[in-house]
């Protein structure tokens, strides 16, 4: 079981660690005599592999390992290197000679198309077989670096996923192949061995997980019938091996997270100043330094700075403590494990966020054609830092950007804790509370724990026909308490929190999956066919009990103690039944052709009465040219294509959105079925090539077309009405195309060094193509219409140059705000605005806008969607060493830089500080604020190029230390987490499409040991 250390001893043991690595690496490569033994173990597992084959090269020698990995070999003279092989995994050369044992870790090769695959198909298949894309992620490339959360793990080695982390104190977004939905992305559907969750990927352990299988589109996740529409993701996890010996893996990671980018402010204020740079004060109201012209104004630096948002933000204590054990027999198999996180408060006066998982998987065939398979999986989850807004108004880089660095946010009054208003509050005048101050009074506290239990039964009922039943529960509490004690002050007097306040908040989802299939399996000469009969049922229940009073009797964290008429309580109820039935039928011919039918019947209870089962159909083909052709070095390829459906459910309560009008003493309403709302359904057609060179360099490209109808939307109100009754109705049509390509493989393979790589890029384009016959409409920042992006930034627009101008007949332009004006009446100002040139060094210059009546000054000013992405990963091995990178690159595409824009309204952003040093009036600059309008001058380029993951890790040479008998492996490493990212956006975070005072993403920089015993 992994063992909880304390920081301080976490870093005794990382100063040994260091002094145990620089004098073990002179003992790395030693020699002996002709006579080489060895063992051959998995790099992941650190298990023994039997029946590998060793060759010695350029000869006819060589031998395979027994059931201890082991092996024994005389090498021939003249020779003196040696091959390593085994299926599944990627083949070694390596010096031999003068080496008398030899330890050899084989990486296993997760990209061949001989894997077996679960995710997408009835029954385990091996990829050769698939006439549609899948995306298989090892262990070697999850745990290698393994992520705060297992979404992260995902990033640059999948094509055709989307992954956005805006707020650094959030879990990670995923999306596949681009928009289902007028409103946007559609969430994939999580499964977890098999089985249906209501999990996200934030709640697993990485380091429990064998393997990740992505299925991206409607032509593959038709299998999933009505949650199939944002595609799959299936995550393994690791099960019992070792035949006979028990496998014990203790591993300890301890490190420092600190922000990696906060926004530019400025540096400057433009208020007179003293001799001595302090300011001109009359009581406590300071007075601009206007010069000589009345309007321009003077800057000053600041005197006696403080950097509050890096005073509360860096440097917090990261730990991870793992513990694995694992076996197995001829009858049986065990994995067990624990991993405890922490990593350290967001902010000082907040704790740390912990997450404690632990893992059960029991395996049991007590016949042979009987197998069991259990799992018990849990979660729990502390996170204080959800107590602070991920953005907007209440964030904590809200208060810590627009405070003046004069002002020491930590400063303590005389009692030692933080003070309500320290020093300069009442001189800048802003109605922002001290977060330091906030943080440390209220108590705010939550817990959630997470059980999943599910067991398969397989039976093998003849050689050609087996049974399998499947059963989970799922079973999630969440627990908040939050408490503001009496006598908490606020800036302004706020009366639900300056007397006491106390609130409580219980949820409970229950979610239970059911399934039964029937598998056939027979063959005929060449011809290989089956058929799979499966029926699934899915149940979901939520319910939530929250209640909450102010003005407080007594100090004390009780609802009894409120108020009684400010007491507020509230319930939820929800429940969703699915129902599924599909028959699956598969041919294939001369391992060469396969083709792949299916359809699956559903019934969900989110729909009205007057909706019937729906059909999902799948169709996929495939063929293996280079069974019939030689090709040479391309040694295999097959084409394939896919057509499929899948779709997704409406919002609960959506069925009941319609409404009765009555008139009588006033117009009212009352909800009634919706009887007729439809599935929202996406078709997708996919084309795809597999292709292996040189026996190791895999490619995968894929290109897929989906149409996605009936989507639901939330009907807006239109003139002449002024409000809206929640009616949802199937309005909405999108299609998007998505160009993916996926490359890797060994690179380089000899005696002393090798290297694996692989490339990522995809382009995804979604567009609207119908709402149904109601007016085009604006939700947020984006434009809903025909024929745009449904990521398409909707605002005012600032002209920037000329060229933007339009001109009637008379050369008169007519559409720029600020009256009537001939095309000569215009130029662009330093800063590249464009201005009446009358107004120019005046006191009344200003940014002009883009002015069309018609739609109320506002437009089409952005789209949110990449140009592409790419991911590049690396492994490169040089005897004991190996070095590990991912870069994750997202090109075009911008994001709203709302931070930047309120910044400037408050004259705290570098843009105040250029217009104040080009001459230009204050006003000018709250014309660029535009009111906090979205605006096309604060939609900045949101590419990136970031260094996700580093590791640095030294294979401890156990022999030449005397402690091989008692540690079969272990592995030092330095590991960098979300390192650098380059990028020209000045927000908080590329990622994402608005910033607005997030919470800033952080790197982890940390050491990592690794025992197997």
């Amino acid at each position: 079981m992994r063992i909880f250390l304390h920081v301080q001893k976490q870093l005794c043991h990382f100063h040994k660690i260091i002094w145990l690595f620089s004098t073990v690496i002179l003992f790395s490569f030693q020699v002996s005599g002709q006579e080489i033994r060895g063992r051959v173990t998995g790099q992941n597992d650190k298990l023994p592999i039997s029946g590998a084959t060793i060759k010695v090269k350029g000869t006819k020698a060589g031998t395979i390992t027994d059931h201890k990995g082991e092996f024994a070999l005389n090498l021939p003279a003249g020779s003196d290197s040696i091959s390593v092989n085994f299926i599944g995994y990627l083949p070694r050369v390596l010096p031999a000679r003068g080496n008398t044992n030899l330890q050899i870790t084989l990486q296993e090769d997760s990209k061949t198309l001989s894997d077996v695959v679960v995710t997408g198909v009835a029954e385990g298949t091996s990829r050769k077989k698939l006439g549609f894309a899948l995306t298989k992620i090892s262990t070697d490339q999850i745990n290698t670096v393994p992520g705060t959360d297992a979404a992260q793990s995902l990033r640059g080695k999948v094509a055709g996923i989307q992954i956005s982390q805006s707020a650094g104190n959030g879990d990670a977004t995923v999306y596949l192949r681009g928009a289902k939905s007028v409103s946007g992305n559609i969430a994939p559907l999580l499964v977890i061995d098999g089985f249906v969750t209501a999990l996200s990927l934030s709640d697993l352990n990485p380091q429990d997980i064998e393997s990740i299988e992505i299925v991206k589109g409607a032509a593959a996740s038709a299998l999933y019938g009505t949650r199939g529409e944002g595609g799959i993701i299936q995550v393994l996890t690791k099960k019992g091996r070792g035949m006979g010996k028990v496998n014990i893996v203790i591993d300890n990671e301890l490190g420092l997270s600190n922000v990696q980018n906060v926004p530019p402010t400025s540096k400057f204020h433009h208020f007179k100043v003293n001799p001595d740079g302090s300011f001109v004060l009359n009581g406590n109201a300071r007075t601009l330094d206007v010069q000589e012209n009345g309007f321009s104004l003077n800057l000053h630096p600041y005197q006696n700075t403080y950097d509050n948002v890096n005073n509360m933000l860096n440097n917090n204590p990261y730990f991870t403590n793992y513990v694995s054990v694992s076996t197995s027999e001829e009858k049986y198999n065990l994995y067990a494990s624990f991993q405890n996180q922490y990593k350290g408060g967001v902010a000082e006066p907040v704790g740390a966020d912990k997450r404690q998982t632990a893992l059960f998987n029991f395996g049991y065939k007590p016949v042979k054609n009987l197998e069991f398979d259990l799992t018990l999986q849990y979660f729990n989850t502390v996170k204080p830092s959800a107590s602070i807004t991920s953005s907007g108004s209440g964030s904590l880089l809200y208060a810590t950007s627009l405070y003046e660095p004069f002002i020491n946010l930590q400063e303590k009054d005389a009692s030692g804790k933080y003070a309500f208003k320290p020093y300069g509050f009442d001189i800048q005048n802003f109605n922002v509370n001290n977060p330091f101050y906030q943080l440390s009074y209220r108590e705010y506290a939550n817990n959630t724990d997470n059980l999943l239990a599910g067991l398969k039964v397989r039976y093998k009922i003849s050689d050609k026909l087996s049974a399998e039943v499947y059963g989970s529960i799922q079973n999630e509490n969440y627990n908040q308490s939050d408490y503001y004690p009496i006598g908490y002050q606020t800036i302004s007097a706020d009366i639900t929190r300056n007397n006491g306040y106390y609130g409580e908040l219980d949820r409970k989802i229950n979610s239970k999956n059911g399934q039964a299939q029937l598998n056939y399996n027979n063959s005929i000469g060449d011809l290989e066919f089956g058929a799979t009969l499966k029926t699934v049922y899915e149940e979901n229940r939520e319910t939530s009990l929250s209640a909450s009073g102010y003005n407080l009797s007594a100090p004390v964290k009780s609802l009894e103690a409120a108020a009684a008429d400010t007491r507020d309580i509230k319930s939820t109820w929800e429940q969703t039944v699915n129902y599924g039935y599909f028959l699956n039928l598969k041919a294939g011919w001369k391992e060469k052709f396969f083709l792949d039918v299916l359809g699956r019947l559903d019934n969900s209870s989110r729909f009205g009465t007057a909706v019937g089962t729906a059909f999902f159909p799948r169709v996929s083909a495939a063929y293996r040219l280079t069974q019939d052709v030689n090709l040479g070095k391309l040694n295999e390829l097959k084409f394939r294509v896919a057509y499929g459906k899948a779709g997704s459910l409406p919002p609960f309560g959506a069925k009941e959105s319609l409404v009765s009008l009555t008139s009588s003493g006033g117009v009212s309403y009352q909800r009634r079925e919706n009887t007729d709302l439809k599935r929202a359904i996406t078709s997708e057609l996919e084309f795809g090539i597999d292709a292996q060179f040189f026996n190791k360099i895999n490619v995968q490209a894929n290109y897929a077309f989906s149409n996605s109808k009936n989507d639901f939307i939330l009907v807006p109100p239109f003139a002449p009405t002024n409000g809206s009754a929640k009616i949802y109705s199937n309005l909405g049509a999108v299609k998007s195309n998505s160009l993916e390509l996926e490359v890797n493989g060994n690179l380089i393979t000899n005696s002393r060094f090798t290297w694996n790589s692989g490339l990522t890029f995809s382009r995804i384009r979604s567009t609207i193509t119908s709402l149904g016959g109601i007016p085009e409409f604006t939700d947020g920042d984006f434009r809903k219409a025909e024929g745009v992006s449904p990521f398409a930034f909707y605002g005012y627009s600032i002209l920037t140059n000329l060229s933007q101008l339009e001109t009637n007949n008379n050369n008169v332009v007519t559409n720029a705000a600020g009256g009537i004006h001939p095309l000569s009446d215009f130029t662009v100002n330093k800063l590249g605005f464009v201005v009446l040139k009358s107004q120019m060094g005046t006191a009344t210059e200003t940014p002009l806008l883009y002015e069309n009546a018609a739609t109320g000054n506002s437009k089409v000013i952005g789209d949110a969607q990449p140009d592409f992405v790419i991911g590049f990963s690396n492994t490169f091995n040089l005897g004991p060493l190996s070095l590990y990178t991912v870069l994750d690159w997202k090109q075009g595409g911008q994001k709203y830089n709302e931070t930047q824009q309120y910044l400037t309204y408050q004259y705290r952003s570098p843009f105040s500080d250029q217009a104040a040093e080009a001459g230009l009036p204050l006003a000018f600059t709250t014309g660029v604020f535009n009111a906090q309008q979205t605006t096309d001058y604060w939609l900045r380029k949101s590419s990136y190029v970031s260094l996700r993951e580093v590791s640095l890790s030294y294979k401890i040479p156990l022999k030449s230390l005397g402690i091989h008998k008692a540690l079969s492996a272990a592995r030092f490493s330095l590991v960098g987490r979300n390192l650098y990212t380059w990028t020209s956006f000045t927000g908080v975070t590329p990622e994402g499409d608005q910033d607005f005072y997030d919470y800033p993403a952080y790197r982890i920089y940390s050491a990592k040991l690794t025992l197997n015993f």
